[in-house]
């Protein structure tokens, strides 16, 4: 004791063990509570999904003339447009308390993020997407304009929360006409989709090695849907066309943040002391988790009227059917509904506070680890038939997914190493725009 005393080294040394033991267990726990949360959304929304179609099947039996098809009877547009609703009352709530700071409020002073809280930032970010420009400008004080959203960045949220809302609903729709243990193993294919979107879009080439890493993918996938005794072409067509508007959400996604990311280096560089003295930054910085609420507020908008149009009648019928048969009870619907809406959002949250603490490289074996374990519950919670060629071809194609994450990290990082352009927080923020949680 004496010696510790005497070196403040070696008391520090011995508290390093401790403080390491605490940060494993405190990541453990984070993935453990991510994991749980993606297995309990899943089953929730598939709980919901059958729930729903069993009412409306059961009402549409009582009209001779009311027909509905067996995708449309569960009312994936519907469930979804509600989930989004639930996270979207989620941030808009941290917003209002300002527990998180407001989107588009971020301000940067000598590389330092000073967060203003002058006014409610809900309001202000209402006004400057449905406000002309003068008006806009008329009604907001001069301390205030400084933080609002620019035309470029509202633009580029809704690009993003476009590709969000069908990519999502596509999701929903692959999980209602199927099992979950099939819309994941389809769900598998994502990398490929976002190769060949980043070769398309943005002219970004791999390492044809990192490619060759996706054939496992594809013939894992293609095994897999051969071998499956439910096959679906819906849910078949459903999940790649996910993956189609996923693979997009990720790219534009990408551009965005590394637009922040740049804005953020300009205003830190000694050439904008000018802007740097005045204390606010023209344009926006947002964090991930701030993009993906604002996507979902504005996703949430979007899927109102693509859920009227087209499962509006279906709604209707189902209305008027609850009002006639009085003992109906719709509780236990409602409860899947809103738990998996907030199993949604909130396994999100915990991605976001996961990677804050891990190297992405762990964050994606974690993320092809829970592929596995949603599989599994999927399979053991319905009682879901699996054949032997599903089986191989489920562990060739999500093993394949693991491999390309490891490949393509590692050359994106050499690449990176070799132009000393890349820091922890740019891989990072690749990481965030290509990570989907479902």
């Amino acid at each position: 004791r004496d010696e510790a005393k005497m070196n403040p080294r070696l008391s520090a040394n011995t508290k390093m063990p401790i403080d390491v033991l605490r940060n494993n267990f405190q990541v453990i726990c984070l993935f453990a509570l991510w994991f749980a949360l993606n297995i309990l959304y899943n089953i929730t929304n598939k709980w919901a999904l059958e729930d729903v179609r069993e009412k409306v099947i059961e009402a549409a039996s009582q009209q001779n003339d009311f027909e509905v098809s067996y995708l449309s009877s569960s009312l994936p547009i519907t469930i979804g447009c509600i989930q989004f609703g639930i996270g979207s009352a989620y941030a808009c709530f941290l917003w209002l308390l300002r527990i998180r700071p407001v989107p588009h409020a971020d301000e940067l002073s000598r590389g330092m993020t000073v967060v203003k809280r002058n006014c409610i930032g809900l309001v202000r970010m209402i006004r400057s997407a449905q406000l002309t420009e003068s008006f806009r400008i008329a009604i907001v004080s001069p301390r205030e304009r400084s933080n609002i959203p620019s035309p470029a960045t509202l633009r580029d949220t809704s690009k993003i929360a476009v590709y969000h809302t069908f990519g999502q609903l596509c999701t929903i729709m692959s999980l209602s006409t199927n099992s979950i243990s099939f819309a994941h193993v389809i769900k598998a294919m994502e990398p490929l989709f976002s190769a060949v979107a980043s070769w398309l879009v943005l002219g970004q080439v791999m390492n044809i090695r990192v490619y060759m890493s996706l054939l496992p993918v594809v013939f894992g996938v293609a095994l897999a849907c051969a071998g499956a005794k439910e096959f679906s072409w819906v849910s078949f067509w459903s999940g790649m066309g996910s993956n189609a508007f996923f693979a997009m959400r990720g790219v534009v996604s990408k551009t965005v943040m590394e637009k922040s990311v740049s804005q953020r280096a300009r205003i830190i560089n000694d050439t904008d002391v000018d802007q740097r003295e005045r204390g606010y930054l023209h344009g926006s910085q947002m964090s991930p988790a701030n993009l993906f609420a604002a996507v979902t507020c504005v996703s949430f908008l979007l899927s109102i009227p693509l859920a009227l149009i087209s499962e509006g009648s279906i709604l209707k019928m189902l209305a008027n059917q609850s009002a006639e048969m009085e003992g109906q009870d719709m509780s236990r619907t409602l409860a899947y509904i809103i738990s998996s809406g907030a199993f949604h959002y909130l396994n999100n949250e915990v991605m976001y506070v996961t990677l804050s603490k891990v190297h992405p490289i762990t964050l994606a074996v974690g993320n092809t680890a829970k592929r596995v374990f949603i599989i599994v519950a999927g399979v053991m919670v319905f009682s879901t038939p699996v054949t032997v060629e599903t089986a191989i071809g489920a562990t060739i194609g999500i093993g394949g997914v693991f491999v390309y994450s490891l490949m393509k990290q590692w050359y994106d990082n050499s690449g990176q190493h070799s132009t000393n352009e890349a820091t922890e927080e740019d891989v990072q923020t690749t990481e965030l725009a290509h990570t989907h949680v479902i």
